[in-house]
């Protein structure tokens, strides 16, 4: 056997050792492909578990509870007597979606506690997607009826309550009067008046504001409210000459899931550009309740279910 010289065994040396450095190296690589592998995995699991944790809160335990939100409305217009005069704003019962009659039950209850003086609802009492019974049109009727206002309660359509063949008799069963492109006369204390107008919902029929407006004048204003199911009915009012100082609406949920800093994510055309819990524009306060129930999606999410208190003050 011939012996090996010097010089091949360094080179043979070399050799070993450059393969050994590429099987170092592709080992190396393949640690970080499969770290990278690793950690885009856990990432995702972490993102699924995530959204399914966000997903099951919003469905689950976001439409639950019951807030209210209290807000206190000055204006120049109000005589001095309706300061100090409580009206309660509920919307969007939407009975039978997240809502149970322990719901309502709490609802009314919570009401009754603030004892207001007017209480107004501005529509969709149940959700058209499901069946009311005999038996729930009968307890709506028995649990609105037991809703207290000292001067009275009123309420207007909302567009799921024209798919709901009971909503005027639900409604006028509990003594709740619908204001439907007609007003109402409010005293309170003295004989000085403000008015409250109800409007139809104008995806549905035609809002008809001479009609709604009998009482107006340019020469002796008297404070007035609007009470309508969603924004895109009042853009009728944005069109006219009447001037209004408080406008309560529904419909839109907040958006339902609301995103900080954001807001709602699930708006639809007939929310129009009122959406947020509140707005300003001239002289009138536009006030959109969150509601209580859930609509077709079913999700509510920084968003618990509310209905409003209003303080009314006049300005000196």
């Amino acid at each position: 056997m011939k012996k090996k010289n010097k010089d091949e065994e360094t080179i043979e040396l070399e050799e070993i050792e450059v393969e050994e450095s590429k099987e170092v190296k592709e080992e190396q690589e393949e640690e970080k492909v499969e770290k990278k592998s690793h950690k885009f995995l856990n990432f995702m699991i972490i993102l699924v578990i995530l959204i399914t944790g966000i997903v099951f809160y919003a469905k689950y335990v976001g439409t639950k509870g019951l807030i209210v939100k209290e807000y206190r409305v000055e204006s120049n217009i109000l005589t001095s007597n309706f300061s100090g005069l409580k009206i309660v704003h509920f919307s969007d019962l939407l009975y039978k979606s997240t809502i149970t009659k322990d719901d309502v039950n709490a609802l009314v209850d919570r009401i009754n506690l603030l004892k207001p003086d007017i209480v107004v609802f501005t529509g969709d009492l149940v959700n058209k997607n499901v069946k009311i019974s005999l038996e729930d049109t009968n307890f709506l009727i028995e649990k609105l009826s037991s809703i207290y206002a000292k001067i009275g309660k009123y309420a207007v359509y909302g567009d799921y309550d024209y798919s709901y063949k009971d909503y005027e008799k639900v409604m006028s069963d509990s003594n709740f009067k619908i204001l439907n492109n007609t007003y109402e006369e409010i005293y309170y204390n003295t004989t000085d008046v403000m008015y409250l107008v109800g409007l139809s919902v104008s995806s549905k029929e035609s809002v008809k504001l001479e009609d709604a407006f009998k009482f107006y004048s340019d020469d002796k204003r008297s404070y007035t409210i609007v009470l309508a199911h969603d924004g895109k009915t009042i853009k009728s009012i944005d069109d006219s000459t009447y001037e209004v100082d408080l406008i309560l609406l529904g419909h839109s949920l907040n958006g339902s899931v609301v995103i900080p800093f954001y807001g709602g994510i699930f708006n639809d055309s007939n929310s129009y550009k009122y959406s947020k819990p509140y707005y300003s524009k001239g002289i009138t306060d536009i006030y959109v309740s969150s509601g209580l129930g859930t609509n077709k999606y079913g999700y509510r999410l920084f968003n618990t279910p509310s209905f409003n208190l209003y303080r009314l003050k006049a300005q000196s």
